[in-house]
């Protein structure tokens, strides 16, 4: 999940961050915990706080650059959150999925983001079966963001393809679409 989807999830309150916590490493940390599932949550900066490692019966597992301060390491340690870096400054994601299959033996990795989390995995390439609830209500709200968000430099690239996988009618009017990626002949991606 994304950072601001996540902070609904997370500590309402804010954590000091002062003190001497030069002495903890920019490396990944995998908290005790004895959970089968997980809450990702792509957080760059490192802007949400926790009460709990949890978030309802998944172990939150925080993806950051190394741009984070030592003293959000230690509260992230404090609360036996793991945390994962995908990069210095800019997030790799294709190195965070390698870290959360090495780390944590996730082979499949539901995103549930906003519209720039679930553009950013489309621009990596990384995703490989989109499903997509439609919802028979719309608002017209000017600038809201969509299913996928593209960054700069995107509007370049050809559209990614999807052919449809499976569609189901739930909860009466809800349709269900599952998509398969039509991977690029060239690319592979």
């Amino acid at each position: 999940m994304g950072r601001v989807t996540m902070q609904e999830f997370s500590s309402k309150e804010t954590y000091s961050l002062e003190g001497d916590h030069d002495s903890i490493p920019k490396e990944d940390f995998v908290a005790e915990q004895e959970a089968k599932t997980y809450a990702v949550v792509i957080d760059p900066s490192g802007k949400c706080f926790w009460d709990t490692n949890m978030v309802s019966t998944e172990h939150v597992i925080e993806v950051l650059t190394e741009q984070v301060s030592s003293g959000y390491l230690a509260h992230l340690r404090s609360k036996n959150v793991s945390y994962i870096f995908g990069g210095k400054e800019d997030l790799d994601l294709d190195l965070v999925l390698r870290k959360l299959y090495s780390l944590f033996g996730m082979r499949t990795v539901r995103i549930d983001g906003g519209g720039h989390v679930n553009g950013s995995f489309l621009k990596a390439g990384l995703i490989d079966e989109f499903s997509l609830v439609l919802a028979p209500v719309a608002d017209g709200t000017i600038g809201s963001p969509t299913v996928f968000e593209a960054a700069e430099g995107y509007e370049n690239r050809k559209a990614m393809q999807f052919k449809i996988k499976s569609v189901d009618r739930i909860y009466d009017d809800f349709l269900w679409i599952r998509y398969l990626v039509v991977k690029d002949q060239e690319t592979g991606r």
